[in-house]
């Protein structure tokens, strides 16, 4: 048992040195940014203004999103009547649909005001004027609730088989239409976030560049005594991940600011078309998100920027 006991304290030791040696650099690069925090003000301006512009860009179509949501949350049915039917019978559709919880509102239109529509519509008056008949039928507009989008397919189908119907159609082209703004947005965004990134790449590695430069002598000494690059390394790269961490709570200020500033504007432009909005922030989650992800960014361009110099710091 003893010589079990023996053999695990080396291990443990190791673990211990390994742990010790990290929080040592998390205090290290600490130090090193509160040493001097108007001299890191550009590397960590750059950070700040590469994490909010995208931020902002995704909270924005996040809020565009719930927007049409409020401002139009129905989607449009219309549900034509077989041929012969009756205005009657779609009033009394209409009458019926008016009690469902799906549905906002509903429109009747005689085959008399359809065939009006259309030739408004369309190019082809003379040739509708020339018919024996009107080849229109009866019809009803349905609004529906935001309730009813969510189950749209589902009511579609209802209504299908009722027997005095003989098609339904889906008025989506404004849902298709925002939702193609919304994807080409989102993927400009997305580019000029990586575009960002490699900036914020850029300015840490220079930074962790001039750091190396001047610590040249101490590196050269520590590696004559056997120290391993990823040991030298190690103070750099907590330096990026600090000015990945502070620059991401920089954004988070700018971020909060930025919709500190607009929120009067939504206001009033809520109330001109009656609906109850307000824009939200990046929450708990979104928060940890972007200090997660400037940490991240500062840790990879410290990393590009030690790997590289810190193999032309070798002794002669």
């Amino acid at each position: 048992m003893a010589e079990t006991v023996e053999l695990a304290r080396p291990a443990g030791n190791r673990r211990r040195a390994w742990s010790r040696a990290h929080v040592e650099g998390l205090r290290a690069g600490l130090m090193r940014l509160l040493r001097d925090p108007f001299g890191q003000l550009l590397t960590l301006g750059v950070i700040a203004v590469a994490l909010v512009l995208p931020a902002l860009g995704f909270l924005a179509l996040d809020q565009v999103d719930r927007a049409a949501v409020s401002w139009r949350p129905s989607g449009d049915l219309t549900v034509f009547l077989a041929a012969g039917e009756p205005v009657e019978r779609a009033l009394e559709l209409a009458d019926a649909l008016d009690g469902r919880p799906e549905v906002a509102e509903t429109e009747v239109r005689s085959s008399d005001d359809a065939l009006t529509e259309l030739r408004e519509m369309s190019d082809f008056a003379e040739a509708l004027g020339a018919l024996d008949a009107n080849p229109m039928p009866a019809l009803v507009i349905v609004r529906l609730t935001a309730a009813g989008v969510s189950r749209l397919e589902d009511f579609k189908s209802e209504l299908a088989t009722r027997p005095e119907v003989d098609w339904v159609q889906v008025d989506r082209r404004w849902l298709e239409r925002l939702e193609a703004l919304l994807e080409l947005a989102r993927r400009a965004i997305l580019l000029g976030a990586a575009i960002l990134a490699v900036a914020v790449l850029l300015v840490v590695g220079n930074t962790i560049r001039l750091e190396i430069s001047l610590k040249r002598e101490e590196i050269l000494i520590l590696k004559l005594l056997g120290a391993s690059d990823a040991h030298v390394r190690r103070p750099f790269l907590y330096i990026g991940i600090w000015y990945g961490v502070v620059g991401g709570l920089l954004a988070l200020a700018l971020v909060q600011a930025g919709l500190l500033a607009v929120q009067p504007a939504v206001d009033q432009l809520a109330l001109s078309y009656g609906a109850g909005f307000s824009l939200q922030g990046p929450g708990l989650r979104g928060a940890l998100l972007l200090v997660v992800y400037g940490a991240a960014l500062g840790w990879l361009g410290a990393w590009l920027g030690s790997a590289r110099h810190l193999r032309e710091a070798e002794p002669r």
